[in-house]
């Protein structure tokens, strides 16, 4: 048995999901409130026979790993491990090297959680910190329970003080050093790295100690002061808040990105907790894709100076090549499919009033608050004023050039009427044509597309790492950085590649993964199979076609690959094309036999939708029959329509399929 399977095996999905969501029986499934987005009618679902998960209002679907990776925010391999130490499951004998490291990364953050609780202690009781907690008290107007819910400390002007307190408490100097509590100089003297100053400890999503913002009090530079980076403390991974914040970020579809840990912790206080901050840098990459996996939607409130302006377009162009971009397969006008990419993000930016932090703001004037960032505006219009600031407008050939700067965000609207009401308003504000903006937007992009590097070859054996440096790979074939880090963090955070695998074919998803398998050999047979879709009239494969996320992952890969367009690296390749590549197709199609494969990419798509419409159908027939009882007649009817609705499709993927079967034996 695999691993996965294992796992599977000692967890039920109705036990798991039952201890976040009240679950109730309604036939041989269990249904209850999404919990994932706020609804008055059950419409999500349990199905103990294929241990899988519908939310119908979100669209949510999956198995337990699927559930822990939306519910909680984790990657496939941090939902493993998680699942796996639940069900008492050993995943994989870490190496020596491996729990060295381990190891002495955990003596690094009890260090590290023992300078917060000592710290905090000193905030409280000690007579030093007395302007420390005026300073937090009365102008902050920060709570005591505030305070302690933060862990908001104090560090003594003193060099050896903490030094002390951990060496007392069985810490070696190493130790401190590497945790960037202790500073040791060129000559080998140590002293304690924080002094006198406000201590604010930061922590990642689980809670953990990692390291330290602070302040001085008495005006000595640096004002504000980071801990450095250390083997815990990555500055550009972390963001601060997002322990307290993850929960209302997802049930809420909205996070607030503020400068400053003091307008993360006051809003929190006024009730506001789906704000976090970055580290005092640039938004990073890593950053982005945190928040992305928690909600689509990321507000930027920043100040309303030329900082704050840079620090969005900083942060446009790092979301711009780092989110999740929507592939959609699009028919033109002649019938021809192709393929959109565009930035599956809603990124926009609520301006703080002139001299007004946010903390100053919820703390004072909650609503204000509320009004800022509900009218917070789509970036495109934030970026449109910034970029046209800085160019004369009244001259050609700096029309010209602002038209470049705005045309990459412009063409990343996943939305064609957004894109034109965008267009129209720069038109308007150069005072030139929507025609004219179109082509330089088009020569723009001809442009960046010829930057692209060519797609691998997907005729053959299939390459293992398409898109990347087949000589020298990013990732080792054994080892998979699960959280997308680099491959030195590979350990606590890494997963045998082999336990990926193990779990597609442990998912019941065969007809997924059959179908990824062909498709991998011949990418181009997905405009077949979306044509026999469409002449059904059923909407093109989609990735909500697919349960298991890694499955997705490998469908927008291959939808790429269709049209011929180069892969968009991620560091969980290897493991959707273990898979596929190893799918044996023998036995069932020759896969040097084009019209065999065609007809088998056809027949599996079918069978997939077919599928996936019988599971809707008897999750809305149990929402129908629970309204009835239920006495609400409205909700019922809708509920009815819906039904109906995929009642009819899946009785056209049915037609379509026996079509396709009496002509085949024809």
């Amino acid at each position: 048995m695999s691993v996965v399977d294992d796992i599977k095996s000692r967890i039920d999905i109705v036990d798991l999901i039952g201890s976040y969501v009240k679950l109730t029986r309604s036939g041989r499934n269990y249904k209850g409130m999404s919990p994932f987005q706020n609804e008055r009618s059950p419409s999500f679902f349990v199905f103990p026979d294929t241990q899988t998960f519908k939310d119908f209002s979100s669209g949510e679907q999956g198995d337990i790993f699927g559930f822990l990776m939306k519910k909680e925010g984790l990657t496939f391999g941090e939902a493993v491990r998680e699942l796996a130490n639940r069900a008492g499951v050993q995943l994989e004998e870490r190496t020596p090297e491996q729990r060295k490291s381990q190891d002495y990364e955990t003596r690094l953050r009890e260090a590290s959680a023992q300078a917060a609780l000592y710290f905090h202690q000193l905030f409280k009781t000690a007579p030093q910190a007395k302007a420390c907690r005026d300073y937090v008290y009365s102008k902050r107007g920060l709570t005591e329970a505030t305070v302690d819910a933060w862990s908001i400390g104090y560090s003594l002007m003193d060099y050896q003080a903490l030094m002390n307190y951990l060496a007392a408490r069985g810490f070696t100097a190493k130790e401190m050093v590497d945790a960037g509590l202790v500073i040791e100089n060129d000559e080998g003297r140590r002293y304690d790295r924080f002094r006198g100053r406000l201590m604010i400890p930061i922590r990642d999503a689980k809670g953990q100690v990692l390291g330290f913002g602070s302040r001085s009090l008495d005006g000595s530079e640096p004002k504000y002061m980071n801990s450095p980076q250390t083997p815990i403390f990555d500055k550009g991974r972390l963001l601060f808040g997002i322990d307290r914040a993850r929960n209302t970020i997802r049930n809420e579809g909205v996070s607030v990105l503020v400068e400053g840990y003091m307008d993360v912790i006051g809003t929190h206080q006024a009730g506001f907790t789906n704000v976090v901050a970055g580290m005092g840098t640039s938004l990073t990459e890593d950053q982005f894709k945190t928040l992305k996996r928690l909600a689509n939607k990321i507000v930027l409130a920043l100040d309303p100076d030329a900082a704050g302006n840079r620090a969005v377009l900083r942060g446009i162009d790092v979301a711009r090549e780092s989110l999740d971009r929507d592939e959609a397969i699009v028919f033109d006008g002649r019938g021809v499919i192709r393929s959109e990419s565009r930035l599956s993000a809603d990124i926009r930016v609520a301006v703080m009033p002139e001299g007004r932090d946010p903390d100053e703001i919820v703390l004072s004037a909650p609503d204000d608050w509320r009004v800022i960032i509900a009218n917070a505006r789509p970036v495109v219009e934030h970026v449109i004023d910034v970029m046209l600031a800085r160019y004369d407008v009244t001259d050609p050939h700096a029309k010209s050039e602002a038209v470049k700067a705005v045309a990459p965000v412009l063409s990343d609207l996943s939305d064609a009427v957004q894109r034109d009401y965008y267009a129209q308003h720069l038109a308007r504000r150069l005072q030139i044509s929507t025609r004219a903006i179109a082509q330089l937007m088009a020569d723009t992009a001809k442009t960046a597309r010829a930057k692209t590097p060519p797609a691998a070859s997907l005729t053959g054996k299939p390459a293992r790492r398409p898109a990347r440096d087949l000589e020298a790979p990013e990732f080792p074939d054994d080892v998979i950085d699960a959280a997308g880090g680099d491959k030195s963090e590979a350990g606590s955070d890494a997963l045998p590649a082999a336990a990926f695998r193990e779990a597609f074919e442990a998912r019941g998803v065969n007809l997924e993964t059959h179908l990824l398998a062909v498709l991998w050999r011949k990418p181009e047979l997905l405009m077949d199979a979306n044509v026999a879709l469409t002449r059904a009239n059923l909407d093109t494969l989609l990735e909500s076609d697919f349960i298991n996320p890694l499955l997705r992952l490998a469908f927008k890969q291959i939808s790429r690959a269709a049209m011929g367009q180069p892969f968009e690296a991620t560091a969980q390749d290897d493991d959707w094309l273990g898979v596929i590549a190893d799918h044996d197709l023998s036995g069932r199609v020759d896969a040097t036999d084009e019209l065999r494969l065609r007809e088998e990419v056809v027949r599996t798509t079918l069978r997939l939708r077919e599928q996936n419409l019988a599971r809707d159908r008897t999750g809305i027939s149990l929402m129908v029959e629970s309204a009835r009882q239920n006495g609400e007649s409205d909700v019922a009817a809708r509920y009815n329509l819906e039904l109906n609705q995929v009642l009819s499709r899946w009785l056209s993927a049915q037609k379509a399929l026996q079509l396709r079967s009496s002509l085949h034996n024809t």
